[in-house]
């Protein structure tokens, strides 16, 4: 049975800055990224095309600057 506990937000924060940068992507991607295999849509598309282009051009948010 599983066993249900209350953690205060600090220290989950705490806990969260002191893994590594390759392991928080991972918990997050885990958390917040949903599997879609439906085609996309026109809408999709074009939102898709315009973060590929900022990408290419530098416009960002580093890990680091989320922190």
């Amino acid at each position: 049975m599983a066993k249900t506990i209350s953690i205060p937000e600090k220290s989950i924060i705490g806990m969260l800055k002191a893994l590594p940068q390759d392991t928080l992507v991972d918990i997050f991607s885990k958390i917040l990224i949903e599997s879609d295999v439906s085609p996309m849509t026109d809408e999709e598309k074009t939102s898709y095309t315009m973060a590929l282009k900022d990408h290419e051009e530098g416009k960002v948010t580093s890990w680091k600057d989320l922190k």
